[in-house]
């Protein structure tokens, strides 16, 4: 895998102290800092990004992170487990900031727009964990596909019932559910990565393609709240 051509951001902080008061291992010394689990993640993923998983070791996340080799194994057993539980916790953060998504407006349709928009805002948050996801995490024939499909079909499963409800309101086309969910999803993984190869992400084509998703699952002749045909704001 070739490194990626431009600086990205990286996962943001996703581990949480635990027990009666008292803190997990931490590189700051103070509950208020970031756990060493966390960084691990934050500073994995990036690593993970710039190198690719095969040319990635564990001593240069260690590096990376600023601990000792030991400590990335003792909250792992391995590079494995580190790059899928990197993933599945990014996974996780995005599935919860879909859902508030949905949960901000009843039309089906704007939902999945704010779904969309919650995808590109975790791209602009955490760039590298997105390149990872597409050209790492899902690509054909790897060995922890099955565990994180798990976490993806979440996310593929609360666009299907969205797509559904809108279709039983009349809003969304009344075209197999599934179709349209991958149409969504493809939509969103194209947004989400860069134009070309060497090429910077493009914000503005990201919301060109909102907007061109949203105008191709909107049902002809669905109305707005006072009756009118409408099309779906970009």
């Amino acid at each position: 895998m070739a490194c990626r051509a431009q600086q990205r951001a990286g996962l943001s902080g996703m581990g949480q102290a635990i027990g009666q008061g008292k803190c997990r291992p931490r590189l700051e010394g103070e509950c208020g800092g970031m756990d060493t689990r966390s960084l691990i993640y934050r500073k994995a993923v990036r690593v993970f990004a710039e190198k690719g998983y095969d040319a990635t070791s564990v001593q240069e996340i260690a590096e990376a992170t600023g601990v000792a080799k030991g400590t990335i194994y003792y909250h792992f057993k391995g590079k494995r487990e580190l790059f899928v539980a990197s993933i599945k916790e990014g996974l996780r953060e995005l599935i919860d900031e879909a859902k508030a998504a949905v949960g901000r407006i009843g039309d089906p349709v704007e939902q999945i727009g704010y779904i969309f928009d919650a995808f590109i805002e975790r791209q602009m948050k955490s760039s590298d964990f997105v390149y990872l996801l597409f050209k790492e995490a899902l690509a054909p024939g790897r060995e922890w596909l099955e565990e994180i499909s798990e976490h993806w079909h979440q996310l593929a499963t609360l666009i299907a019932r969205v797509v559904s409800e809108g279709q039983d309101a009349g809003v969304i086309q009344d075209v197999e559910p599934d179709t349209i969910t991958r149409y969504i999803l493809g939509s969103m993984a194209t947004a989400a990565m860069p134009s070309g190869v060497g090429l910077s992400w493009n914000p503005g084509m990201a919301r060109e393609l909102k907007f061109i998703m949203l105008r191709g699952i909107t049902a002809a002749d669905r109305p707005d709240q006072s009756g009118r045909k409408t099309e779906p704001s970009p």
